[in-house]
């Protein structure tokens, strides 16, 4: 039985799997590999994910979701229908129609997977991605870090020795490691990031900025022209990659508007953006130890690293040669995948190693507040490391070891991971008396700790948190997800056109409107009541006319400097004319 490889990305997941003596990414119902990590309900309570899900965040605002893996790991709820949803419990839905299509491709029953997470994951966030994919019916006994699995990508089949840095730019989060990787072994030396740095970030920059510009206030706007204003940001966003200006139409109550943005304009508005890409990259030099030289490359990675700017950004840092990746939306996915098979010992890359390191500190607060690492960030995986503390006090009986994880000084400022307690100490002064205090830590994510004094020893395991939630509470949560119906696949491109349609019919003229309107009644009518060949006619007939109405709308011509030149020969005919 096959364990598949998933990326549950921001933006937009995918999966892959060992087949067939390769590694091959698994297609959705529409033959794609990009599944959007968007979630959406209806009335009926019927769950919609991907494509339509994204046509909901303007059809429905209130009943769809997107970038909840922002919130994996936190107490934010996520409402509508008086239902409530953790960030882990949306991305379940994601796993499961994943693990659905997974079992489609082999024509198996799918049940482990290997999830990609950010390197920069704390333990909070990684125990709700493992509880995410609990509630969607998969075992997940392994992580791995998103740079990780790229690395893995980028190094089979090769047995070259490199130093690289893999500067992996998604949707939602930004994660940088530093790869040295020789014969079948990928080793990371050191990770950083910003889970809350990604393309997303961008487009919330550009309504700002077309906002301001324009003297809109984006707070007294509707929930579905805010929608619809991010989707023109973003489309601007994605323009800007293939040519230096660009323009979009946006239609706010009864006014249109001209969202207008240059390459140089996006840099100049984005400079913070910037400067919060370069910490991660010192970072990774700093832990390292490294200097440029050393490296041979930086390999650009997620969707966000197509943008012409970021490349170019990077490039200005320094001379090492700056590449993106040839798949870069797919890298994570194909890695995860590579990760699984090595997990299987599967094929070519049953020999491959990837060692891997724990990208946060773990110790224990000390008597006056401050941070005492024990395992130390970028510390080599599985790892055990040991401190000696001794007692604060004059015969002191009593000792708490509060664990944390994080780089904080201050250690309530950090992540608490629990708290261990060793009592019965002999009665002596203040620093005669005292415990070794060992943690081991595994690339599972279990962290074991072992308290041993003069006379006794405290063990305790750390594993598997479930954020708030009892294992019952989890137990139950997983059999009221399970009873929630994914809208059935073979249904998926009819419901897309319908999601479609009411997307271009509010944004369409009153005119338009009731011939969309008419024809959406007659297309659910067909649906209803005809089958087989009568509904595919009427389905092809109906996205035929929505699409000569999307490319009849308003939109500018490609940006070119001839009409300078035009105005000048204009300008010359006239004089001579006189």
């Amino acid at each position: 039985m096959a364990i598949i490889g998933i990326d549950l990305g921001t933006t937009n997941s995918l999966v892959s799997v060992w087949k067939d003596g390769k590694i091959q990414l698994v297609p959705n119902v529409f033959g794609e590999y990009l599944t959007p990590s968007v979630v959406g309900f209806d009335q009926a309570g019927e769950v919609f994910i991907g494509k339509i899900a994204r046509e909901m965040l303007i059809t429905a605002p209130t009943a769809a979701f997107s970038e909840f893996k922002r919130n994996m790991g936190t107490d934010y709820l996520y409402r509508t229908a008086g239902k409530s949803y953790r960030a882990e419990e949306l991305s379940a839905f994601v796993l499961r129609r994943l693990k659905e299509d997974a079992e489609r491709f082999l024509g198996e029953t799918v049940t482990e997977a290997v999830i990609s997470v950010p390197a920069y994951f704390d333990d909070d966030r990684r125990c709700a991605t493992k509880n995410a994919g609990k509630l969607a019916g998969l075992v997940v006994e392994r992580l791995i870090n998103e740079p990780s699995a790229v690395a893995l990508k980028h190094h089979m089949g090769t047995e070259e020795m490199e130093n690289f840095i893999v500067f992996d730019f998604g949707g939602g989060t930004l994660d940088v490691s530093l790869v040295e990787a020789f014969e079948n072994m990928v080793e990371i030396k050191a990770v950083a990031g910003d889970n809350h740095l990604g393309g997303k970030d961008f487009d919330d920059i550009i309504v700002e900025d077309f906002c301001q510009n324009n003297g809109i206030d984006r707070f007294m706007l509707s929930a579905q022209e805010r929608g619809s204003l991010k989707k023109e940001a973003e489309q601007l966003k994605c323009d800007l990659t293939d040519k230096n200006m660009a323009d979009r139409t946006v239609r706010i109550g009864d006014r249109t508007y001209v969202m207008h943005m240059t390459n140089q304009n996006l840099i100049h508005i984005s400079a913070e953006l910037f400067r919060r890409m370069t910490q991660p990259l010192k970072k990774v030099m700093n832990d390292s130890d490294m200097d440029w030289d050393e490296i041979d490359k930086v390999i650009l990675v997620g969707g966000s690293s197509k943008m012409p700017v970021v490349k170019q950004y990077i490039k200005s840092l320094t001379d090492v040669p700056v590449v993106v990746d040839a798949s870069p939306d797919e890298s994570v996915a194909i890695g995860a995948g590579i990760f699984a098979a090595v997990k299987e010992r599967k094929g070519e890359v049953k020999d491959m190693v990837l060692a891997d390191i724990c990208p946060f500190s773990i110790g224990i607060e000390l008597y006056d507040g401050t941070f005492s690492p024990i395992i130390e960030r970028n510390d080599t995986l599985p790892c055990s490391r040991t401190g000696y503390y001794v007692t604060a006090e004059h015969y002191q009986t009593k000792m708490n070891f509060p664990i944390y994880q994080g780089e904080n000084l201050i250690a309530n400022e950090n992540l608490c991971l629990g708290t261990v307690t060793i009592k019965d100490l002999p009665k002596r002064p203040k620093g005669e008396a005292g415990a070794n205090v060992t943690f081991m830590y595994d690339i599972n994510g279990i962290l074991d700790i072992r308290v041993v004094s003069d006379n006794q020893s405290v063990h305790k395991v750390i594993v598997n948190k479930n954020m708030g939630l009892s294992e019952a509470e989890v137990e139950k949560r997983l059999e009221e997800l399970q009873k929630m119906t994914l809208h059935p696949v073979e249904q998926e491109e009819n419901r897309l056109l319908i999601e479609k349609a009411q997307r271009i019919y509010q944004e369409s003229n009153a005119f338009t409107r009731q011939y969309i309107a008419s024809m959406l009644r007659h297309f659910k009518q067909v649906l209803e009541h005809r089958k087989g060949r009568a509904i595919r006619e009427e389905y092809v007939r109906f996205a035929m006319y929505l699409e000569t109405i999307e490319q009849g709308q308003f939109d500018f011509d490609d940006f070119t400097e001839d009409f300078w030149n035009e105005a000048d020969e204009d300008d010359a005919g006239a004089n001579e004319d006189a």
